[in-house]
C-alpha cells in the first residue's frame, strides 16, 4: 500500500476516527521519546554520581579555632 493511497484512506475516515487515529500516533511517539529520555537521564546521573565521587574537599584544621566556651560567661544579664 503506497503513502497515497494510506492518505486518501485517512481522508475519507470519519472525524472521530481520525482523532484517534491522530491522539494514537502522539501517545506512540510521547512513549518513544519518554523511553528516550529516561534512558539518557539514567546515564546523565551515572556519570554525575561517578563526577562527584571523584571531588576531594580540603581539611580545614580547627585545632588553632579559639574555644567559644568565652561566651558562655558573657550574658545579657551580666551587664
Amino acid at each position: 500500500m503506497s503513502f497515497r493511497e494510506i492518505l486518501t484512506k485517512l481522508r475519507n475516515l470519519p472525524d472521530n476516527k481520525k482523532k484517534v487515529v491522530l491522539w494514537t500516533i502522539v501517545v506512540g511517539l510521547a512513549v518513544i521519546m519518554g523511553f528516550f529520555w529516561i534512558m539518557s537521564s539514567i546515564d546523565r546521573l551515572s556519570k554525575l554520581g561517578q563526577a562527584t565521587q571523584e571531588i576531594r574537599f580540603p581539611t580545614i584544621d580547627t585545632s588553632k579555632i579559639p574555644s567559644l566556651d568565652i561566651l558562655q560567661t558573657v550574658s545579657p544579664s551580666n551587664k
